[in-house]
């Protein structure tokens, strides 16, 4: 009986310190996805190139017109930051939480409605990610049949900084992708552990 009783403590404590380790990793993961997306979003909202092009020709005198290339004159990179802010600011709260509030026990609900909300801030990270890549694809290469000439020849530095932004929001997308399927293997993983008597908080 003692040695029963001394086994299920052991398993307990391993359980215990593999949660922690697991936590340790998804918070440095959660912290390196801000990052990204928060760089993204000041990159891209402050994505700015002015430029003299040469609009007309009277005779042999260029006409010349400056131009300027801001992310809001585009629809799709004015979602693009509104999406990777508010995954900025959702894994923030996030973290805040885990660092001020892991005191908090809900007993796996708290869990689960963060995941619930990773999931939402996944959809609409990857639809911002979307829409800025076409854009930015056409703006590179331009679209022949509907005459749409590309600007990346004449913006470069504006084109070269909206790809800076796409690629942090890719890797921030990819980070939440994998702390969501973390977060939804400890949800069950749980689950099982409690069906077994194990105790369980995350």
């Amino acid at each position: 009986m003692a040695l029963e009783t001394e086994g299920k403590t052991d398993s307990i404590f391993n359980s215990t310190a593999a949660q922690k380790q697991k936590d340790r990793i998804l918070l440095l993961l959660r912290l390196v996805a801000f990052l990204a997306t928060a760089s993204a979003t000041i990159v891209m909202a402050l994505n700015k190139q002015t430029n003299s092009l040469v609009v007309a020709t009277i005779g042999n005198n260029p006409i010349k017109a400056t131009l300027t290339a801001k992310f809001q004159h585009t629809p799709a990179f004015v979602f693009f930051v509104v999406a990777n802010g508010m995954a900025s600011f959702h894994n923030w709260l996030i973290l805040v939480l885990e660092i001020v509030g892991h005191k908090i026990d809900y007993k796996g609900l708290r869990l689960a409605i963060i995941a619930i909300f990773d999931m939402l801030i996944v959809v609409l990270a990857a639809a911002g990610d979307g829409a800025a890549v076409f854009m930015a694809e056409l703006g590179k290469n331009g679209n022949s049949h509907a005459r749409w000439n590309k600007i990346c020849d004449k913006f470069q530095t504006f084109c070269d900084h909206g790809s800076g932004a796409l690629i942090a929001s890719f890797i921030g997308l990819l980070l939440l992708l994998i702390i969501n399927k973390a977060e939804t293997k400890l949800i069950f993983g749980g689950a099982a552990i409690e069906a077994l008597g194990i105790g369980y908080s995350w």
